[in-house]
């Protein structure tokens, strides 16, 4: 696990790099160590040209920033001057990046821990001189003050002792003075950012201190606690007390550049201690919390409704097959992606048309069928099997009046033309009429900022038609080209805009393929649709940050769906009527 976790670390990192436009080239790194590493391998996958050395000798032609990182406690003045004095005759910017191992404690927290440091550590004041001199002459030079490194390779906040107790000892100890000890820390993804951040947006002659957490040693061992609870891990409480005392950066002036964490303290705790642990994993537990510890039966309901369905097609003799996530979990984890909560499955138009006028009669008792054709106030884009007595709430669909359960859901696959050109202008007149669609659903604007002005304009008019009408207008015009001969199809009820554009042949054949214990069918073509929707390397798991619950469900409730549910203490709905 601990090659996973440094590349979820660089993973965190890239993202938020993306995301806030901090990306640059031309960049020089001197130094060695985590950092420099991890700096060199964030700009590798963003496709950055940056280079890494070892010397100033060594800064390439090309070179525009320069980021030159050193430790407070042993670094040379010389080789810190003749950088300054290459990025004064080659009129480079310098972003010094300095390492910071200690921070000393006091009895209370310093406003200005800029001020404080300069007081405590005797290099910062040297670093300080040499730096504002540079700036003097002319040099453009930023400083980092990074505060002591969290991560798998540097530990600072001490999760690795709390994982090797719990392990070794099956407890862990907390005594009254962690509760009164704090400190602070830098992630590693927060100590990338944060240089991007500096050497993008940061003004020359500035000093910007960077850090992540301030948490007390309770915290973090209450944390670690909390995920290793239900492994039977005990907690020791002992009354061992002490003063307070505080060891922390102050992140404010970094934070008025745009700055913030790219994840909370809860979650870089768990990415690491999973690095950290070796006897017990706390993933699948993680992933079960997001649904109150009834993922295992949610699936197992689910697997019923694709047994039925399958059931159904292989009785009248109708060609399916896998779909989405679904046929990415199938090739990938021979089931259910870790993290996922439903099943898709594709047909043809035609062998979806023959589904459809016989599915309602031929369903077992315990599944209804929905779709907009029950005049039920089903709008969806697709149609669904769903579990009857169930009930699933995620905050988007419950901004919709619909009869919600957990489902088994039924992607149509149509043709479109061939001509790249024409098929954007259809699948634009689609998405307009789905945009309608939603607003009119909801019955409130939609979006943000003009967007929101125009379906608020809309609105009113929007209303004159009833919901079924619109469900028609949609339905007919996704299957404009049914009979056209053309040899491209897409998926119209999904979001992958121009992702969709694909052969036909691709899903014509289907083989056999086994979702967890159910045989289904995968298309002949699901390598080429797979590469098409998840990218070339759709074998390759997600990093840890990605591997979370879809859906934010809120409401979730499986009824009388199994003989033991009563046992299980489902709310059946939570409500009396």
């Amino acid at each position: 696990m601990l090659n996973t976790v440094r590349e979820n670390e660089i993973c965190l990192a890239a993202d938020y790099i993306r995301r806030k436009s901090l990306s640059d080239s031309g960049v020089c790194i001197i130094g060695s160590g985590i950092l420099a590493n991890a700096l060199k391998a964030t700009s590798g996958s963003l496709a950055e040209d940056c280079t890494l050395c070892a010397a100033i000798t060594d800064i390439p032609a090309s070179c525009r920033r320069l980021w030159y990182i050193l430790d407070a406690d042993r670094y040379s003045a010389a080789d810190l001057n003749a950088a300054l004095a290459v990025c004064a005759s080659r009129q480079l910017e310098m972003t010094a990046i300095i390492l910071i191992s200690k921070i000393n404690q006091h009895p209370v927290i310093q406003r200005y821990a800029e001020m404080e440091l300069i007081a405590t550590h005797q290099n910062l004041a040297e670093l300080r001189d040499i730096l504002t001199g540079a700036c003097r002459s002319g040099c453009a030079v930023k400083a980092v003050l990074c505060d002591r490194l969290f991560s798998v390779d540097a530990d600072s906040l001490d999760v690795s002792s709390v994982a090797d107790e719990a392990e070794k000892a099956g407890r862990i100890t907390i005594a009254q003075s962690d509760a009164l000890t704090y400190t602070s820390a830098l992630y590693l993804p927060d100590a990338i950012t944060a240089i991007h951040t500096v050497s993008k947006c940061g003004k020359p002659g500035n000093v910007y201190n960077a850090s992540s957490f301030f948490l007390s040693r309770y915290e973090v061992r209450s944390k670690v606690y909390s995920l290793l609870a239900r492994s039977k891990v005990r907690l020791n409480l002992t009354d061992v007390s002490s003063d307070p005392s505080y060891s922390a950066l102050n992140n404010g002036k970094l934070r008025s550049l745009g700055f913030e964490p790219v994840c909370t303290a809860d979650d870089a705790i768990r990415y690491t201690l999973i690095a950290y642990l070796h006897t017990i994993d706390i993933r699948p537990s993680v992933i079960a919390d997001g649904y109150s510890g009834k993922l295992d039966l949610l699936r197992r309901l689910l697997l019923d409704m694709l047994r039925e369905f399958d059931r159904i097609c292989r009785k009248h003799d109708i060609r399916y097959f896998l779909s989405g996530g679904s046929m990415l979990g199938a090739a990938r984890h021979g089931g259910f992606i870790p993290w996922d909560d439903d099943v898709d499955v594709g047909m043809l138009r035609e062998d979806f048309e023959r589904f459809k006028a016989i599915a309602p009669s031929e369903l077992d008792e315990r599944f209804s069928y929905q779709s907009f054709s029950n005049k039920n106030g089903y709008h969806y884009f697709f149609d669904r099997i769903t579990a009857k007595n169930s009930y699933f709430a995620s905050c988007y669909s419950d901004s919709y009046e619909m009869p919600k359960g957990f489902s088994v859901d039924i992607f149509v696959y149509d043709r479109v033309p061939d001509d790249p050109k024409t098929w954007r202008r259809v699948w634009k007149r689609l998405m307009n009429k789905r945009l309608l669609m939603n607003v009119r659903w909801r019955n409130e604007p939609r979006g943000e900022g003009k967007a929101r002005l125009v379906s608020k304009i809309l609105l009113p008019f929007l209303k004159t038609r009833s919901m079924d009408s619109y469900s028609e207008s949609y339905d007919k015009a996704t299957r404009k080209y049914e009979h056209s001969g053309s040899n491209t199809i897409m998926v119209p009820a999904t979001d992958h805009i121009y992702r969709d554009m694909m052969p036909r042949e691709w899903f014509t054949e289907v083989i056999p393929w086994k979702f967890e214990d159910v045989d289904t069918f995968m298309p002949k073509g699901y390598d080429g649709f797979l590469k098409i929707w998840y990218g070339e390397n759709y074998m390759e798991m997600l990093p840890l940050y990605k591997q979370t619950p879809y859906h934010d469900y809120y409401r979730l409730d499986l009824g009388a769906n199994f003989p033991d549910a009563e046992k299980l203490d489902f709310d059946f709905f939570g409500e009396l009527k």
